[in-house]
């Protein structure tokens, strides 16, 4: 590799501050899977009981807490998850009524559920704009994602226009040393995600007597854009094959 100089002391330690700022973000981009505990209803605190069927819920606005659960900074990643767990000891079956169930938060707003592909989409670019500035595997979707610390850091690792104003040289090897990863990690974790994430998805299928069932509902959380606090959850249900109801369940922590 051909190293160039640098154009002057104070563009050199702009970059390195960069590499520092980059180095100490980018491993919250990264995806692993993680088994979420199922807490049975009794256990909870929020539990709600309707002929015999016990729910309960929680809500993971907490970055560090939805980062534990899920293996990745959901909350940063524009998803905010709530956990629902069923005991159902009616003796009927259940279903949820994924079009008519809002998450309210403390605000007042009432936010629908995402899709399961809406949040492939959101959590799958947001761990792709990690991936990609550690292994240079897709510049151009990084520089659209990232904004301008990132497209700075990917022309510094490609030696683009980007970085070649900054001044490169040496800082390429440096940036690809210090960020590290490559298309392998970035392959592995594109097919994780979405096995991951259906795995982990309330399934839309009835819930028959004597059964517990659990999973995730996905509501949009933007920070600052959209859902950032959990207040209730309104949760649409049809008991048998024509009794629609309504349970509200509190999501606010103790």
């Amino acid at each position: 590799m051909k190293l160039a100089s640098f154009a002057s002391p104070r563009r050199q330690g702009g970059v390195l501050l960069l590499l520092v700022f980059l180095t100490a973000i980018l491993p919250g981009c990264s995806y692993s899977d993680r088994v979420a505990p199922i807490r049975l209803p009794e256990t909870a605190s929020n539990m709600v009981e309707i002929d015999g069927l016990k729910i309960s819920a929680q809500a993971y606005t907490n970055p560090e807490a939805a980062q534990a659960t899920y293996g990745f900074d959901a909350r940063r990643a524009g998803v905010l998850p709530v956990q629902v767990t069923f005991q159902n000891d009616s003796h009927t079956q259940v279903s949820v009524n994924s079009d008519q169930t809002f998450l309210i938060d403390n605000q007042q707003n009432a936010w629908p559920i995402l899709s399961l592909e809406k949040t492939y989409e959101r959590t799958h670019k947001f761990v792709q704009v990690g991936e990609t500035a550690k292994g240079t595997v897709t510049p151009a979707l990084l520089l659209g994602a990232a904004g301008a610390v990132a497209g700075a850091a990917i022309g510094i690792v490609t030696g683009s226009n980007v970085g070649e104003a900054m001044g490169k040289g040496a800082v390429i090897g440096a940036a690809a040393g210090a960020i590290g990863g490559g298309s392998s990690a970035y392959a592995k974790s594109t097919r994780q995600i979405k096995q991951d994430l259906t795995d982990k998805n309330m399934k839309n299928k009835p819930i028959q007597p004597g059964q517990i069932a659990y999973g995730t509902l996905f509501f949009p959380g933007t920070p600052g854009d959209e859902a950032g606090s959990a207040k209730e959850l309104r949760l649409s249900l049809t008991f048998g094959y024509n009794d629609p109801r309504v349970v509200v369940i509190n999501l606010a922590t103790p």
